[in-house]
């Protein structure tokens, strides 16, 4: 008779145990379900999706010409994110686009991170209802564009540590 000892691998992959191992690994971290831990800082513990999640997009999918959106707060916006964080086995309502600020700390700890383009990377921050705010991942300039211009996307998520 045989039997398994400690967690099986479909637990391993589920948000409870990442949630556990983000709060008990060191940075770079590669978590069970293939996101990465890159940073702690002040309680919180910020978690970036996996590679085979991120995709090159307009801003918000190109839902710019309807309505000023603000800081988005819920992936719904950006449907091709969302689309392919669900392809890829991730509940998208555990994930978000990073505003200005958290993304310009996504590139500052993207050695942490299990790969990442030097190309511009979208945040869900405005400059206006025409323009959105990036991230150019070489050397961390920051601009304002057209939001119909494609640039990489990619979700993150944090929890309490």
């Amino acid at each position: 008779m045989s039997g398994i000892v400690g967690p099986s691998t479909w637990w391993l992959k589920t948000k409870e145990a990442v949630d556990y191992y983000t709060r008990i690994c060191p940075l770079g971290t590669i978590l069970p379900d293939g996101s990465a831990l890159y940073c702690k800082a002040g309680g919180l513990a910020w978690i970036v999706a996996p590679n085979c999640t991120q995709i090159g997009d307009q801003w918000a999918s190109g839902r710019y010409n309807t309505t000023q959106v603000g800081n988005l707060c819920c992936i719904c916006e950006w449907t091709n994110v969302c689309s392919r964080l669900i392809s890829c086995g991730f509940n998208p309502c555990d994930w978000f686009i990073p505003d200005q600020t958290t993304l310009f700390n996504g590139y500052n700890c993207r050695s942490y991170w299990d790969t990442c383009s030097s190309s511009l990377y979208w945040s869900s921050s405005e400059n206006n209802a025409s323009n959105a705010c990036s991230v150019l991942f070489n050397n961390g300039s920051q601009y304002n564009y057209s939001k119909c211009y494609t640039f990489c996307v990619r979700s993150v998520r944090c929890i309490q540590i």
